[in-house]
């Protein structure tokens, strides 16, 4: 999915194939991945293009990092009732080390703006 995200634009498998590895990365794999990241909703064809006298699909992501990442911590039993412990636990706090000020600062911001958006939600 990173690989996804940091297109600016909708992509074939050839075009895929143009910026991947080669050695790493086969038409084959390609198609497997795409075909199943689009089975689960992460990727959507967002156009066709033509490609001689064949036709290919064009995909692009349909959820953002970080609602990846929920999904995947949704997917392994992280709540979101645990989700204070979970971020606490990325900025590094506890015993192996203090969170730097500024740090916490922007923390606190960015959770009185979304304690806003829910707020504003219930209205």
């Amino acid at each position: 999915m990173e690989f996804f995200w940091t297109q600016e634009n909708p992509l074939t498998i050839t075009e895929m194939e143009d910026i991947l590895d080669k050695d790493k990365w086969n038409r084959v794999t390609l198609f497997r991945v795409v075909k199943g990241l689009i089975n689960k909703g992460y990727l959507v064809v967002k156009g066709i293009e033509r490609n001689n006298t064949q036709y290919a699909r064009k995909v692009t992501p349909t959820i953002t990092k970080e609602e990846y990442a929920a999904l995947l911590l949704s997917e392994r039993g992280i709540k979101g009732n645990s989700l204070g412990k979970v971020v606490l636990a990325m900025l590094g706090t506890g015993k192996r080390k203090k969170i730097k000020q500024e740090d916490g600062n922007k923390f606190i911001q960015e959770l009185e703006d979304i304690i806003d958006q829910i707020r504003n939600q219930e209205e």
